[in-house]
């Protein structure tokens, strides 16, 4: 049995993110913004094309256990002069095989251990459902706090879903891990 190694998404892992990205979407609709339809109008190459030169700031990652995707996490810098030293996490997911073991830790504390390189970032924020608790607790054991709740964020069908809006300074990132 092999670890779970984390890594940079590279181009040839589109087609697994692609295939992870639509799990994600059917198995936890109320979790994430996107959906199968939207998910669907992408192709292969676009995602190809972000792995190999991925955004100013952006950082995508891979979960691999046996060489199998088991977990993403996708980062970028908030756009815009004025919010530049903020960054976004989006899109963490680990396939259900793996859950409580961990992966969403590593990739977190991953991401971490790139981004506080970076004197320009101060800050990380990230949207949660208010229905996902797990993923609200996790990111409080990494020292995030909420700072809003915006209700009816979501619509999935008739169906609405709160978001916690929740952040962490850099600076506490030390503290944390």
């Amino acid at each position: 049995m092999q670890t779970v190694a984390i890594r940079q998404l590279l181009g040839s892992d589109a087609a697994a993110w692609s295939a992870m990205r639509l799990e994600s979407l059917v198995t936890d609709p109320f979790a994430f913004s996107g959906s199968v339809a939207e998910h669907m109008t992408l192709d292969v190459e676009m995602i190809e094309e972000r792995f190999s030169h991925p955004a100013d700031g952006g950082i995508n990652l891979g979960a691999f256990k046996d060489q199998e995707l088991v977990g993403m996490l996708i980062f970028s810098r908030v756009p815009g002069q004025k919010q530049r030293h903020k960054g976004r996490i989006s899109a963490l997911y680990v396939s259900s095989s793996q859950r409580d073991k961990g992966v969403a830790g590593m990739l977190l504390r991953w991401l971490f251990d790139l981004v506080k390189r970076d004197p320009t970032l101060e800050q990380i924020v990230v949207s949660v459902s208010a229905s996902q608790q797990a993923a609200c607790d996790l990111y409080r054991s990494f020292g995030f706090e909420i700072y809003g709740t915006e209700p009816r964020a979501l619509k999935v069908g008739e169906v609405y879903i709160d978001s916690h809006d929740m952040f962490l300074q850099i600076a506490d990132l030390n503290a944390a891990i």
